[in-house]
């Protein structure tokens, strides 16, 4: 997936994410989580800014299935 690095990714794009991840890889969170953070930000989570960073944070935080956050 190619992402526009002065974008701010939302939490509800990495609520998404995880979901997606979850289906295609018929995964766990804590597998998806390891998988979106290597995949999606390549391990760095300060690549697409402070925005992106803390939104990352706040849904790898509370599973996919909780969108209350």
């Amino acid at each position: 997936m190619k992402v526009n690095r002065g974008s701010v990714l939302s939490k509800d794009y990495f609520h998404a994410y995880l979901k997606h991840i979850m289906l295609v890889f018929q995964c766990d969170i804590d597998d998806a989580k390891s998988k979106t953070v290597n995949r999606l930000i390549r391990g760095n989570l300060e690549a697409y800014g402070k925005d992106t960073r803390q939104n990352s944070k706040k849904r790898m935080v509370n599973s996919p299935n909780n969108k209350s956050s």
